[in-house]
């Protein structure tokens, strides 16, 4: 078990060996979180921590067993799968927050845990009033479509104050939720700056630490159009790859019953055409008949 001590060394020098419990984030991503967690560390010296969307509490260990994070609040409703911008279902087998804090028990003293509230709920249904003290930094990893994250956002700035920092993984999915918080930010004239770090991990500094997040992290960010194009590009790629076969499918069945209906109309015609000739059987006897009774007729006048 790792000592407050031991995994602050860590955390700043960005050693993501600190992350001792599983987080579904590359390596890139948690020497971001990592980075998040510094600058917020160097501009308050103490914090308070927020989170929507904790699965096992890989994200959270590394702000529970640092000295400087006051209290961690946890929004999560534990669905058992996750709708996705890949049109795909996610699922999260056994996800709880008694096996999440069970699982965070076996790495933190006791002490650490007692920095924890968690919420088995949407972070929209929640009172700021139950959550205690406002937070100062928040991390949005929930449901990853762009409504449910943009929706996560408005809901998290209830719980933080008016200076705080706001991250958000797997931005190269939820992009567009991003730029409406953005927009919306504009809105309320909230100042604002936007950096993409390593891999997926976009941060929005509001306020007074706007300026910290665009001066301290844009050395380390991405290039915010082409991260932005590549993510667009790459998330089409995926739906068609995922979905082709299905779209195939459907393309077949279609095919197969146009065919169907092809050969439908081609007997129909051929039907058709063939009713026709039998009326125009009929209606040539019916004549010929008619002129051998007029026939008939003249001679028995006579």
């Amino acid at each position: 078990m790792l000592t407050a001590s031991q995994a602050l060394g860590m955390i700043e020098t960005l050693d993501i060996a600190v992350f001792k419990v599983e987080t579904h984030s590359t390596l890139g991503d948690r020497a971001s979180f990592l980075r998040v967690q510094n600058l917020v560390r160097s501009i308050l010296g103490r914090y308070t921590y927020l989170e929507v969307g904790s699965h096992v509490g890989g994200s959270l260990f590394p702000h529970l067993i640092d000295p400087a994070c006051e209290a961690a609040l946890s929004f999560d409703p534990r669905p058992a799968a996750l709708p996705d911008e890949r049109a795909e279902l996610i699922h999260y087998p056994q996800n709880s927050t008694a096996r999440m804090i069970a699982v965070l028990s076996d790495e933190l003293p006791p002490s650490a845990m007692t920095k924890l509230t968690t919420f088995d709920s949407d972070v929209s249904a929640v009172s700021p009033a139950a959550a205690g003290p406002k937070a100062t930094l928040a991390f949005i990893d929930g449901v990853h479509t762009n409504e449910a994250c943009f929706s996560d956002f408005v809901g998290v700035l209830r719980f933080m104050k008016a200076d705080c920092v706001v991250c958000f993984h797997d931005a190269n999915l939820i992009a567009d939720a991003i730029i409406n918080a953005e927009r919306f930010l504009d809105h309320l004239g909230i100042a604002h700056e936007t950096v993409f770090l390593p891999d997926t991990v976009a941060v929005i500094g509001l306020g007074a630490h706007a300026s910290r997040v665009r001066d301290e992290l844009q050395p380390h960010a991405l290039d915010r159009k082409a991260y932005l194009e590549r993510s667009q590009r790459e998330l089409w790629a995926h739906i068609a790859k995922v979905h082709s076969p299905k779209f195939r499918a459907e393309i077949d069945k279609l095919r197969s019953e146009n065919s169907r209906l092809a050969e439908k109309v081609t007997r129909m015609q051929a039907e058709s055409r063939l009713d026709a000739k039998i009326s125009g059987m009929a209606r040539r006897a019916f004549a010929s008949l008619g002129r051998k009774a007029d026939r008939i007729k003249r001679r028995f006048a006579r």
